[in-house]
């Protein structure tokens, strides 16, 4: 009785199959621009490196320290700072640099832009510098060269990652949401399948699986090959019903004569007549039993649905309380309907099964509510339909029960003194199930509340 549940957004497998793999792909990528980054990037620094060694050990390789000096100041004045810096401060004398100032460094060490001083304000620095500082001479050296090439190595990753790699993850997601959305529609195709099968609609198939080999249309070979199989065991337990029924409904009326000829052509004593009366009220009941079993093998092969025509529930309802209400009177019972009277509650069904199915409703009530009280029955249209409740107040259904007294012939414990054969509220739903309704036990406190919601005539 319970809606069924529908996956929807990040519930969805499919979609979160296809954005855990987008997740994947991102992370794979995403770490192998990482690694081939930081490999280039170690490469080209350990080449600056190497670079900046090669020119310390030609400076140390001049050994007059005159000489050392005016080669440094001449390379300092030809050297474009924005490549390449030079600084030497002797122990004794005058700063020799192409900038105006440097931080103190030990060794290998990178340098960025703002720790540097430019010696001219039309001097262009680089973003960052790989610096070293080594003793040479009688003073303290300072090389430092341009990391340009790993800046602008970095832009160029940077490029790929937004031009080619987000475009990718676009492209993907968009493909694989496609992909989800198309898997979506055939898993709830062969959920709308299962869920007819479990309402009782046998002749329900997945569609569109003739012809592929892939997975979800196996599955919904194997649900319609389950679907035939329990189809056919379906048909066959009620064709065999409906035979046994049919088979003995003659011979039990036969029956029913020849006790009835007893009763009037020949003399009893009052003993053999109760006992005849007793056979006869037995007969009844059994014939009554089987007529209802054949009904409802009728209403569930659902053979009476071409017979359905747009109907006024509400006066469906009114002609069934006045038929009954006397009958209710005489038993203690007040029977009573709110209906509207304009004609506006409409469903499609059946008129002689829907006043059947409220017939049986009143009287499950005035067979099991024991002393009377309040029966009330009310028509009410709303948005999604129109709703049918009968209530009394009588012992009601345990919340445990509710689904067994659905079946045939089954009966509560304290109801098996009454009269009645268990096929009253079977004949119910049986008929609620024909009209496409939901059918509701409910606790009344005190009594049973029966609600059964129609859908709108348009939506079946």
């Amino acid at each position: 009785m319970s809606a069924p549940f529908r996956s929807s957004g990040i519930r969805s497998t499919p979609l979160r199959l296809t954005l855990i793999l987008l997740m994947i792909f991102a992370v794979a990528a995403l770490g192998c621009l990482a690694v081939a980054y930081e490999v280039t990037r170690g490469n080209i620094d350990a080449t600056l490196e190497a670079d900046l060694e090669q020119t310390v050990s030609d400076y140390r390789a001049i050994r007059d320290a005159d000489d050392l000096e005016n080669r440094l100041s001449e390379a300092a004045a030809n050297t474009d700072p924005e490549v390449r810096i030079l600084q030497y401060l002797p122990d004794r004398g005058a700063r020799i640099s192409n900038v105006a100032d440097f931080p103190p460094i030990r060794e290998f060490a990178v340098v960025p832009e703002d720790a540097i001083k430019a010696g001219d304000d039309d001097d262009d620095l680089a973003e960052s510098y790989l610096a070293l500082s080594v003793r040479v001479g009688r003073g303290q050296l300072i090389v430092a060269h341009s990391r340009e090439q790993i800046v602008e190595m970095g832009e160029v990753f940077l490029s790929v990652l937004l031009m080619g790699l987000l475009p990718a993850l676009i492209i993907a997601g968009c493909a694989g949401a496609w992909i989800a959305r198309t898997a979506r529609r055939r898993i709830d195709t062969i959920e709308g399948t299962l869920r007819d099968l479990t309402g009782g609609t046998l002749s329900a198939r997945v569609d569109g699986i003739e012809g592929r080999a892939d997975d979800l249309s196996g599955i919904g070979h194997r649900v319609n090959q389950m679907a035939d199989a329990q189809e056919a065991l379906i048909s066959s337990m009620r064709q065999i019903s409906a035979d046994i029924a049919h088979d003995l409904k003659t011979p039990i009326q036969r029956v029913a004569v020849v006790l009835d000829q007893m009763r009037n052509r020949t003399v009893l004593s009052d003993g053999q007549e109760g006992l005849l009366n007793r056979a006869l009220d037995e007969t009844d009941r059994i014939v009554r039993t089987f007529q209802a079993l054949l009904q409802l093998a009728q209403i569930e092969g659902g053979a009476v649905r071409d017979r359905f025509r747009p109907t006024d529930l509400a006066d469906v309802a009114r002609d069934v309380v006045d038929f009954l209400g006397l009958d209710a009177e005489e038993r203690g019972f007040v029977l009573t309907i709110d209906a509207p009277e304009d004609g506006t509650a409409i469903v499609k069904g059946d008129r002689q099964l829907l006043s059947q199915l409220i017939t049986n409703l009143i009287q499950n009530a005035l067979t099991h509510a024991l002393g009377g009280g309040p029966i009330k029955v009310i028509v009410a249209q709303g948005l999604g339909g129109v709703t049918l409740t009968l209530s009394d107040q009588g012992p009601g259904i345990p919340l445990a029960e509710r689904e067994k007294v659905l079946r045939r012939l089954y009966r509560l414990e304290q109801s098996r003194t009454t009269e009645g054969n268990g096929l009253g509220l079977s004949l119910v739903s049986a008929i609620s199930h024909l009209h496409g309704a939901l059918l509701t036990l409910e606790d009344n406190a005190p009594g049973l509340r029966v609600r059964i919601a129609f859908p709108a005539p348009l939506s079946m």
